[in-house]
């Protein structure tokens, strides 16, 4: 390791990069100083080799292009987490579909859940799950034909007692007459009551504790709303 490396706290084999703008403005203006003292105390009988410094230079500018682009990444990070913050905005109050299978029970009432058989089933079974995902409740809905079979949990468990009001989570188990599995989906709607941000990421809330990513949003159902907002 060269006297500048150490100084840098750089290895030439090794490339350390900050995204801390101050250290990284140091580290430029201190370079020619730290270099030209590395000239004044070198040893006259030992100077610097012309490819030793050539490295050096170049080691710097590779360090400076990388802290510059690490920058850059981080401006576009910005931007684009407003940018995801003002698409948020304009859901708010709109009537949404999304990919989901949770269920907000409140006051004994819990939302709905719409499940989409590809094919008839023999049988179907629709599990509530609580939130560290026991079976609370399994409802037999019997042979159901293929389509959208919207399924709306009475609130009760096994014994028939109301559950507390809170977050569930509901999945279909669904077999043809050959006795195999069907693979179904889930959707879930409500109106977006607001914004909820988790671990930096922007979520719709629509209502009862419910998040939806964006990337989730099957529909949006009261168009003519959001076109109104657009314009």
């Amino acid at each position: 390791m060269s006297y500048v490396s150490s100084l840098l706290g750089t290895d030439s084999s090794t490339s350390s990069t900050t995204t801390n703008k101050a250290s990284s403005s140091l580290g430029q203006d201190a370079f020619l100083q730290l270099l030209v003292t590395q000239l004044q105390y070198q040893d006259p009988l030992n100077p610097m080799d012309d490819k030793e410094f050539v490295a050096e230079l170049a080691q710097f500018s590779s360090l400076e292009q990388l802290t510059e682009i690490n920058t850059g990444i981080e401006n576009l990070a910005t931007q684009g987490t407003q940018q995801q913050l003002l698409g948020a905005v304009n859901f708010i109050g709109k009537t949404i579909e999304a990919t989901g299978n949770a269920v907000s029970l409140a006051d004994g009432k819990a939302s709905a859940v719409t499940f989409t058989l590809p094919t008839d089933a023999e049988t179907c079974l629709v599990n509530v799950l609580d939130t560290s995902g026991q079976v609370v409740r399994t409802v037999d809905l019997g042979a159901t034909a293929a389509g959208a079979v919207e399924f709306t949990w009475d609130g009760k468990d096994y014994n028939g007692n109301t559950m507390d009001d809170g977050q569930y989570q509901v999945a279909m188990t669904a077999t043809d007459a050959d006795s195999g599995l069907i693979k179904t989906s889930s959707t879930m709607t409500g109106t977006v009551q607001g914004i909820a941000q988790e671990n930096g990421t922007y979520y719709l809330d629509i209502g009862d504790g419910r998040n939806v990513s964006f990337t989730d949003i099957k529909n949006v159902l009261n168009a003519s709303s959001a076109s109104d907002t657009a314009s």
